[in-house]
């Protein structure tokens, strides 16, 4: 069979919202046209949607690798890394203990750095947001948090979180000092 069959059956399923059923084609087609860099860009969005980042990278860097200067796979490249920078973040801004402060300015630089990897990314707009927010650092939380709202205008939960923004900045400032 040619892979053209494979990629029918993976949309099916895809379709059907059997994503582990269309990485399977995606693979059975890769198997019958290992050097084919759009079959590998496709598996790895698919095991993107899976969940399954390391094989999604591992694809998508295939597919870069074969027609370099694609720019669809590079941008999807940036996607994935993205999405793994914004990842590592929350796992850091998650951790509780000594080192909390250092991870959080870590987390920082990691969700800067996702952003500018693919700009279209709320999630790490969002998470940045949470970052400055946690360090009372609540013009630019609200701030970066106005990006991530002008991309999904129609999250509830941004807006949410927005006056909660709001409500901890003010609450903050008529603290007495000591």
């Amino acid at each position: 069979m040619n892979s053209d069959y494979y990629i029918q059956e993976a949309y099916k399923a895809i379709l059907h919202n059997d994503f582990e059923l269309a990485v399977y084609w995606f693979e059975t087609a890769i198997a019958e046209e290992p050097d084919n860099p759009e079959i590998h860009y496709r598996c790895s969005i698919t095991y993107a949607r899976n969940g399954k980042m390391d094989q999604a990278f591992v694809h998508a860097k295939r597919a870069a690798e074969m027609a370099p200067g694609h720019t669809e796979y590079l941008i999807h490249i940036n996607s994935l890394q993205s999405k793994k920078l914004t990842a590592m973040s929350r796992v850091l801004m998650e951790s509780e203990g000594p080192d909390t402060n250092m991870n959080r300015e870590k987390a920082l630089e990691q969700l800067k750095q996702a952003i500018t990897l693919d700009p279209l990314h709320t999630e790490a707009y969002v998470w940045l947001a949470v970052a400055y927010a946690e360090m009372k650092e609540y013009i630019l939380a609200i701030a970066v948090l106005k990006e991530a709202i002008a991309m999904e205008p129609q999250n509830e939960q941004l807006t949410d979180l927005l006056q909660d923004f709001n409500k901890r900045m003010k609450s903050d400032f008529q603290k007495p000092s000591t």
